[in-house]
Formats: structure tokens, C-alpha cells, sequence
């Protein structure tokens, strides 16, 4: 595996098996298995391999003489005769052990040759089982959980789209506001700007009043090329002075209030031309339309 959280577990499946891990080694590969389908087939495959390796080893009793010899050492008894066979010789000076200690360290010593025994792996088995699905429950859980977060990242770039709607509503609807005080005003005064050769459809008017900004309507324009706009001006006696940008919407309208410089004096002749996008200082590009004041 490449996982750097699986290395420290490489080859304790076996172990695991065998029961030759310790208590701690055993509670932490554990919940390792818990993680790891890989480790949970492993142990699952050679769990039944080393349990029959352990029961296939025969047991050998020892010479009754060790064995008495061994339990003078540990106990400090000697075992009754009838539990020493013919033939055997024991030291005088051996203890002597009652028979039924004699038969329970047998016992003892058979069950610790024999390993750790059914229970182990009775209790091993139901862990792997239980990690074999636990682990990819709580993997989907957490699949589940990213899915969520997901939706929940969707959701809420949802929300904010529909709040960024909702202000650029309610600016439109204030800009209306805007444009039909001054329109509608009872000291408003307008110029019409009429389509030259190159867009004879297009038509515009601007409208104003001495205490208000500017109106720019206009309708009919054509199309702009890649990388052009459109842009508006004062023809003032000495030199054009720029108003402002504009792109209209694909029917050709635009509609934009307009701050006028205290330079101008009004009414003055206006222009719209076209013009490298963010504007140029005087103007370079064809004329679409031209007004100028009613005498």
C-alpha cells in the first residue's frame, strides 16, 4: 500500500492471527481493521492457516525425571511415586508434590504448548467480521458527509447568486426611479441624437435639467466589434470632452444616467462614436450618432 497511515501496521496481519501480538499491538491493529478492508481480508485469510498450524503440533510429554526436576525448581515439592513411571530416578533430596498439583501443572503446561486456544480465535473472528463492515460503514458515512458538503457548498453559492440578483434588482429599479424623476421632470430638457450612415436605424435623446444629472436613451444600435464600445461626448467649441461608456444589450438599447463636468455648458452637441474598449481622450472612430441643440 501506498498509505502512509498503513505502513506501520505491514505484516501484523499475520501476527494478528497467530495471537503473537501483544495487548497493546492487538488493541491498535484493531482499530486499524476497523479502516482497512486490505488488512480485515488478510487476517480473515490466514486465520484459519495458523489456527490449524498451532492445533497440528503434538503435544511431547517430558521424561518423568525432568518433569519431577523442573517442579522441585519452581515449587519446591517432589511429585507422589505413583506419578513418577518405572525406570525413572529422581533426587533424594527432591520435595515432595501432592497429587493433584501434580495434575493441574500438567494441565497448565499442555494449555500453554497449545497456544492461545479457541477463545482467541473466536474473539479475533468476530473482530474481523465486525471491522470487515464496520470500516466501509464508516467510510460511506464519510463519502455521504463530502456529498453533503457538496450540496451544502451549492446551496449556499445558490443563495448568494440570488441575493447578487436581488441588489442588482433593486439598483435597476432604483436607477428607474432615477432616470423617470429626471424624464418626467417639469424643467427637463432633451437633444435627439439622430443615426448616421453607419447605423441609420439607431436613435437616442439625452435629457437633463439644471438641478439633475443626465439621461442617455438609445435604441437601434448596431452590434459592436470584438474588442470596441461605444462612446459617448460633448462637442464643445474647443475640443470634445468624453462622457461616458456604453455597450448596449443584444437589442441594441442602453439606457445610463451621466454626471455632467463643470466644463459643459448645456445644451451642447453631442456624439456618439466607436472606440477602442476603455475609451480614448478624443475621439478616433466613426460617427453612429450625432445631436445637436434646437435653435
Amino acid at each position: 500500500m501506498s498509505d502512509p497511515r498503513h505502513e506501520p501496521f505491514n505484516g501484523l496481519a499475520a501476527l494478528y492471527a497467530a495471537g503473537a501480538l501483544s495487548d497493546a499491538e492487538r488493541t491498535s491493529f484493531e482499530t486499524h481493521l476497523e479502516v482497512c478492508h486490505e488488512c480485515v481480508d488478510e487476517a480473515r485469510a490466514l486465520m484459519p492457516v495458523t489456527q490449524a498450524l498451532v492445533y497440528a503440533a503434538h503435544p511431547l510429554d517430558p521424561p518423568p525425571a525432568l518433569r519431577a526436576r523442573v517442579l522441585h525448581q519452581i515449587l519446591g515439592t517432589v511429585p507422589a511415586p505413583s506419578s513418577i513411571h518405572a525406570g525413572s530416578t529422581i533426587s533424594v533430596d527432591a520435595p515432595m508434590m501432592a497429587p493433584e498439583e501434580s495434575d493441574a501443572a500438567t494441565s497448565d503446561a499442555d494449555s500453554t504448548r497449545r497456544g492461545l486456544g479457541a477463545p482467541f480465535w473466536l474473539a479475533a473472528s468476530l473482530v474481523i467480521g465486525a471491522a470487515g463492515g464496520g470500516g466501509w460503514y464508516v467510510a460511506e458515512l464519510d463519502h455521504q458527509i463530502v456529498e453533503l458538503q457538496k450540496e451544502l457548498d451549492v446551496t449556499a453559492a445558490q443563495t448568494e447568486l440570488m441575493r447578487l440578483q436581488a441588489a442588482v434588482a433593486r439598483a435597476a429599479s432604483s436607477e428607474r426611479d432615477a432616470v423617470l424623476a429626471i424624464v418626467t421632470g417639469p424643467d427637463a430638457r432633451q437633444i435627439n441624437l439622430v443615426g448616421q450612415p453607419l447605423a441609420p436605424r439607431a436613435e437616442a435623446r439625452v435629457v437633463w435639467s439644471e438641478t439633475t444629472d443626465m439621461v442617455f436613451l438609445a435604441s437601434g444600435l448596431p452590434p459592436l466589434p470584438a474588442g470596441d464600445i461605444y462612446q459617448l461626448w460633448f462637442v464643445l467649441p474647443d475640443a470634445p470632452v468624453g462622457a461616458a461608456l456604453l455597450a448596449p444589450d443584444a437589442d441594441g438599447s442602453a439606457t445610463l444616467t451621466v454626471e455632467i463636468p463643470d466644463a459643459v455648458a448645456l445644451p451642447a452637441t453631442m456624439a456618439i462614436t466607436v472606440e477602442p474598449a476603455g475609451g480614448v481622450p478624443a475621439p478616433t472612430g466613426d460617427v453612429y450618432l450625432l445631436g445637436q441643440p434646437a435653435k
